[in-house]
């Protein structure tokens, strides 16, 4: 059954349609990204990259300074708490790793559970698709950041042999990649792509709600400053993963939804079933 919700349908989303979706989502975002439209922004990204790779290491020592003048740790203080199917459960134990957990990415399956239980309680099919699309995205984006990193083989800073020194190898050896991930493994930031994509989905749902952006872009730029201040991330590492996490996420927003087909100045009379399974119809007239 379809819902509406600011001007679009909302059809409950199928099973795994999150990872199904997925092979077209990159063929969206080629797209994209080969246009004549996109090249401002290439260019942007380009030269906004190039502007703070220069600056790197000096905005890395002013992190660190200022994290010990608030008192944030210069280490990841995430712990393992439990072990899931095999693998690791880690959260924060303090201020600096809390921070840090903004972008991991337990929080946003956290974010994405909470969304389903809401749909499934209240038979909400927009929470249902913000829940799949922010799945959806957290999977595009964090593939192609993995892809990226693979072929980039940037030094976390806290890797680097002084400290501070920046260095890249192009197509690393792979089976050195796996053995000393974090020195082949920063550009470009998972954490950052994958919050920006759940920010977007999550604000393109629920555009009434002026708030998302601001408070989206607040948890950015605390995670971004506790990623650089225990090490893990240059500056010059986000400016491609907030745009790749942007386009994601819009993608994975457009291809579960479909806006309704109105006509200028003209009334649409359409079927409408509420959340709480009310039947009836929905008049709508477009002053545009």
């Amino acid at each position: 059954d379809k819902q509406i919700y600011n001007n679009y349908y909302y059809e409950q989303p199928s099973k795994f349609e999150f990872i199904k979706s997925m092979p077209k989502d990159y063929k969206d975002y080629y797209k994209i990204i080969t246009t004549k439209n996109y090249l401002p922004e290439l260019l942007t990204v380009a030269l906004s990259t190039g502007l703070l790779v220069a600056v790197d290491e000096k905005l890395i020592i002013e992190a660190k300074i200022m994290g010990r003048k608030l008192n944030l740790s210069n280490d990841d203080k995430t712990k393992t708490f439990f072990r899931l199917f095999g693998q690791p459960i880690r959260f924060p134990t303090d201020l600096g790793s809390t921070l840090y957990f903004i972008g991991d990415g337990w929080t946003h399956i956290g974010i994405s559970s909470s969304f389903l239980l809401y749909g499934k309680l209240f038979n909400d099919n927009r929470a249902l698709q913000t829940a799949s699309q922010i799945a959806e995205s957290m999977a595009t984006a964090g593939l192609l950041t993995q892809i990226i990193k693979h072929i980039t083989g940037r030094t976390s800073p806290f890797r680097s042999e002084d400290g501070h020194s920046d260095k890249w190898t192009l197509f690393p050896n792979q089976i050195e990649y796996h053995k000393n991930v974090s020195a082949y493994d920063a550009f470009p930031s998972g954490h950052m792509a994958v919050t920006m994509a759940t920010v977007t989905v999550v604000a393109e749902n629920y555009s009434e709600y002026n708030f998302i952006w601001p408070i989206g872009w607040g948890a950015m730029t605390l995670l971004g400053f506790q990623m650089m201040n225990n090490g893990v991330h240059w500056i010059s590492d986000y400016p491609l993963s907030l745009s790749m996490g942007y386009h994601l996420g819009k993608i994975a927003v457009k291809n579960g939804r479909e806006q309704l087909n109105n006509t200028n100045n003209s009334f649409n009379i359409i079927p409408y079933i509420s959340p709480n399974k009310f039947i009836g119809m929905s008049l709508i007239y477009n002053f545009k």
